[in-house]
């Protein structure tokens, strides 16, 4: 019987933010103020929804896989709307933005990208020779300030731009669409190649590994009850007497279960330093026995920044400028050809390519199997 081939899944705005990034780093133009453009957006995005035609469809599921010798790519994502435009459908990407809209003269190429991939999509699947693509731009404005007012009909309708939105319609070819879709997935491929390749070597080297010390008293059923907590999908808290070794008796068990299918990546949380550095050498100790397992530690911003004081834009910061233009060489380089993800690697890595050493262990932090770190950056969305 062949064997199934493994799914990995992206979404559309994964995927093109991810390939189609470029540029300087500056969290001046971001931060708060795109999280508050995202809460915002939300609500423009049903506005504009809700004063569309009866023909018009709101949040379009769309789904496109592709078959690779290793693995199937699953490209998924949710138009904001959908309409006919005569004999033409027209795939609508609604965005919010603090920008001044008057001074746009094209849409945004992420954006853009974004609905190119829904327009293809669809088109595919429906047999379209052409498809139109709408990028809707609304000003937003401070709901403090009481300025966030519904948008009247005249205000939603596709060939009315003004200083509160903003339309560009363009129309595609689907075999032109096509081609630009193909060349995105195969960008997109060798990263999947190194995800697929790299986690079958890495669970093959889970299949006999044995827990590296004689157990001490109550060690094994602090195994066994994390193991079986994980497999049922449960939460679990132990509290345990100091030197019974709660480390690794949970970092085993876990990457166990990851090896089994049963989770994609490990996360230990802690705020003192000494537990880190625990955490770091149980890991050490389990590679040592033979596992393969990519493993980073997250350190603060203050003890990574080149400069004195963090200014994370391109006037201050030579490694801002153009960070986008070389980040995703820097991170692919350090994943194929690294085993060691300390921070002296992280900053030497970062100083080869020029890049924010920050920025760039968060971008190696999405791709490696274990990510030791602050309980901040789980659970407080600002710590970054």
């Amino acid at each position: 019987m062949e064997e199934k081939k493994k799914e990995i899944r992206i979404s559309v705005r994964n995927l093109v933010e991810f390939i189609l990034r470029s540029g300087d780093l500056d969290n001046s133009s971001g931060g708060f103020g795109e999280r508050d453009a995202m809460q915002a957006g939300t609500r423009v995005h049903q506005q504009i929804q809700k004063k569309r035609g009866a023909d018009y469809r709101a949040e379009v599921p769309l789904v496109h896989e592709k078959e690779y010798e290793h693995f199937i790519l699953r490209v998924e994502g949710r138009a904001d709307g959908m309409y006919e435009d005569g004999t033409t459908t027209v795939i609508e990407e609604i965005k919010g933005t603090y920008r001044d809209l008057e001074t746009m003269e094209e849409p945004v190429p992420v954006h853009l990208a974004q609905a190119k991939c829904y327009a293809y999509i669809y088109g595919f699947q429906n047999r379209k020779e052409e498809m139109g693509v709408l990028m809707t731009y609304t000003l937003l404005s401070s709901e403090e300030e009481g300025l966030l007012r519904p948008l009247t009909k005249e205000e939603v309708k596709p060939e009315h731009s003004n200083w509160r939105i903003r339309h560009f319609l363009q129309t595609y070819k689907l075999p032109e669409l096509e081609q630009w879709f193909d060349e995105l997935l195969d960008a997109w491929f060798i990263w999947a190649e190194f995800q697929y390749q790299w986690q079958k070597a890495r669970d093959a080297s889970m299949q006999h590994l044995e827990f590296p010390f004689p157990y001490r008293k109550g060690q094994r059923e602090l195994v066994s009850g994390v193991y079986r907590t994980i497999l049922r999908k449960k939460e679990l808290f132990v509290q345990a007497p100091t030197g019974i070794g709660k480390t690794m008796s949970t970092v085993f068990p876990a990457i166990r279960a990851i090896g089994e299918g049963c989770g994609d990546r490990l996360f230990y949380l802690t705020a003192k330093t000494i537990t880190r550095t625990v955490a770091e050498e149980a890991v050490s100790i389990l590679k040592e026995k033979g596992l393969q397992f990519k493993a980073i530690t997250l350190t603060a911003k203050e003890k990574m920044c080149i400069l004195d004081e963090p200014e994370c834009d391109p006037i201050h910061c030579p490694r801002a400028k153009g960070h986008f233009d070389r980040i995703n060489a820097a991170v692919y380089e350090m994943l194929t050809e690294c085993d060691s993800y300390t921070r002296e690697e992280v900053l030497r890595q970062a100083e080869k390519w020029n890049v924010c050493p920050h920025e760039f262990q968060f971008d190696v932090a999405s791709w490696v199997d274990g990510v030791i770190c602050d309980y901040n950056y789980a659970f407080d969305p600002t710590s970054k």
